[in-house]
């Protein structure tokens, strides 16, 4: 395979400064003075904006499978930024079916965002040498050839037209490489450290196609990621033999801003396949974005499950939020600083609930066990009365520094079945699978980081942690669950940022670790029940949570699929409370 350049051009703007006076004057005639006043306003200048590119090119470590690498003595292809002058191309022979190679361009525009622009140039796809296999099956296949050129009755020795590899050659395009990613060689380990595929099922042959007069690939950015995977499918037979492609990227960028048109002619919208896929825009906000939330406001859920429609449900502790009383042009709402257009509804409509029971079952808990483990079961009954949408799971815990690992032990993940659910409670026996404890403090904190880390949320759905102890919690300094080292802190902020209701049903004691401050005095949206009285009072506490709330639902004005988290803020004008916000997030697809 010959040489490819990466071609790049720079555009600069530079700029000259202009100095304008302003001065007034003033006038006498003979010995007559009139009043008179001199006002200036000096310095005044204008200096022109820069806009300069730049293109890193590498094939990222490991990103060749190990095979070809292997056979060809491949090192590595990192050459010298592309600035001004055309990068060098990689070169790679001897490719083989079942050979690939990632190609990755970081391109990099200074002071001000930019369309940035790609063309294919001095494209070849040459046949080469011809020999009788590879003559012999184009002779099979010339029905399925773009350009049929060789067969056993031509001149082996002068073959005529072009090579088939490029139309052999599958592309993938994407617009974000995880450089923390470890290649190990395989194609799989690449597939993994890409994201949002912007163009594929295609040939070379395709890519060429698709931007040979030139095409806008990003807008109004200052950083993009370009990469190509490059695979030549094990199906390919003889006809590629010898062929070789080769072909110039050459990169360009033009200021974004006041620009109508770029210079390909499409207004900076990237076109991947067919006219283009969606397209950002970024509508103006009144909204400060860099607002807290308020403690007035409660976000339920965030829902992007029908992206890209999004919904959100607030609770608004106010008379007006309360009793329904604000009206839709009270909201207002921005994703990523833009603004985007909502409805806004009171709605009755019932949330889900997910439901988590987190159950101490060491030896001190053997006058308890038996009475709330029927409290648990009269309490599933009577939210399956209520038509509840709910799911239930079960973790039962004790004290590692007593009994060893494990401490923690998920007894019933989630299911809607409640019969299942109450069994799997009815079935549970004092120091089943973690131990009998024995120094007090039992491993609590543990299992509230464990059920956040390993159960499967519903996206929509209110979390609900039911934490049944006689006993207070135990830090365990130096371990981690989730990247969070088990401490009472991290138990309260688990509970408070994902949106836990919390209820400790515990002894009354407001000792250190005990459960019945961190229910009523830390947790956001918590309750206090006391050990051993039933759980009737879980049920009005979650009554107007799931039952009544406001739902914000927009149709995202960035409707790509890029796997991004969003950040949005919610305002809300409340006639006494003023202007309130509510902060929550997402991930598109």
């Amino acid at each position: 395979m010959d040489q490819n350049d990466i071609e790049l051009t720079r555009r600069k703007i530079l700029g000259s400064v202009g100095v304008v006076g302003l001065a007034g004057a003033g006038a006498g005639v003979g010995t007559t003075a009139l009043f008179s006043d001199e006002e200036s306003f000096d310095g005044n200048s204008v200096t022109a904006g820069t806009l300069d590119m730049s293109v890193d090119a590498k094939i990222p470590d490991g990103g060749i499978n190990d095979e070809w690498a292997g056979a060809v003595g491949f090192d590595e292809y990192d050459p010298a930024t592309a600035d001004g002058e055309p990068g060098v191309g990689v070169t790679l022979e001897d490719m083989k079916p079942g050979d690939w190679v990632l190609l990755c361009y970081d391109i990099t525009v200074e002071s001000n965002p930019a369309c940035i622009g790609l063309m294919t140039d001095k494209t070849a796809n040459d046949e080469n040498s011809v020999n009788e296999p590879e003559a012999g099956r184009e002779d099979d296949i010339s029905g399925s050839l773009d350009d049929p050129n060789t067969s056993v009755t031509d001149s082996i020795s002068d073959p005529d037209g072009e090579g088939e590899l490029a139309q052999n050659l599958e592309v993938t395009v994407y617009d974000d490489f995880d450089d923390s990613a470890t290649l190990d060689g395989t194609i799989g380990s690449a597939e993994s450290a890409l994201s949002n595929e912007l163009l594929g099922g295609v040939t070379l042959q395709d890519v060429w196609s698709t931007f040979d007069g030139g095409d806008a690939i990003a807008s109004g950015t200052q950083s993009f990621d370009f990469c190509m995977l490059l695979e030549l499918p094990t199906a390919t037979g003889n006809e590629v033999q010898s062929d070789s492609v080769e072909w110039d990227f050459a990169f360009d960028a033009v200021q974004s801003r006041n620009n109508g048109d770029d210079p390909y002619g499409n207004a900076c919208e990237p076109v991947w396949d067919d006219g283009g896929g969606p397209a950002c825009e970024c509508p103006d906000t009144p909204i400060d974005t860099t607002a807290s939330q308020s403690p007035e406001v409660t976000v339920q859920s965030t829902d992007a499950s029908g992206f890209p429609e999004v919904t959100t449900f607030l609770d608004i502790d106010t008379d007006a939020g309360t009793n329904g009383n604000l009206t839709a042009g009270d909201f207002a709402l921005a994703e990523n600083g833009c603004g985007q257009d909502i409805s806004v509804a009171f709605t009755s409509e019932d949330k889900p609930i997910d439901m988590v029971f987190l159950l101490d079952v060491t030896g001190s808990m053997g006058g308890e066990l038996d009475t709330m483990k029927t409290n648990i079961q009269d309490f599933i009954d009577s939210v399956e009365g209520e038509g509840v949408d709910a799911r239930y799971a079960l973790y039962l815990y004790g004290d590692e520094e007593q009994t060893g690992e494990p401490s923690v032990y998920l007894k019933q993940d989630f299911t809607s079945i409640s019969t299942a659910f109450k069994t799997a409670v009815q079935n549970t026996t004092l120091e089943e699978q973690v131990g009998y404890g024995g120094d007090g403090p039992e491993d609590n904190y543990e299992a509230i980081l464990t059920a956040d880390n390993e159960l499967s949320y519903r996206s929509d759905a209110q979390r609900v942690m039911i934490d049944i102890t006689d006993a207070p919690g135990e830090e365990d300094m130096g371990e981690f669950i989730g990247g969070l080292e088990q401490t009472r802190a991290n138990a309260v902020s688990v509970i408070n940022g994902n949106d836990y209701t919390y209820i400790a049903v515990s002894p009354d004691d407001d000792g250190e670790h005990q459960k019945k401050p961190l229910a009523q005095d830390e947790a956001d949206d918590g309750l206090w029940i006391k050990l051993l009285e039933d759980l009737d009072p879980i049920l009005e506490e979650l009554a107007t949570e799931v039952t009544t709330s406001w739902r914000v639902r927009y149709t995202t004005a960035c409707p790509v699929e890029d796997g991004s988290t969003r950040d949005v803020v919610i305002a809300i004008e409340d006639p006494v409370a003023g202007t309130l916000y509510a902060t929550t997030s997402y991930t598109a697809p």
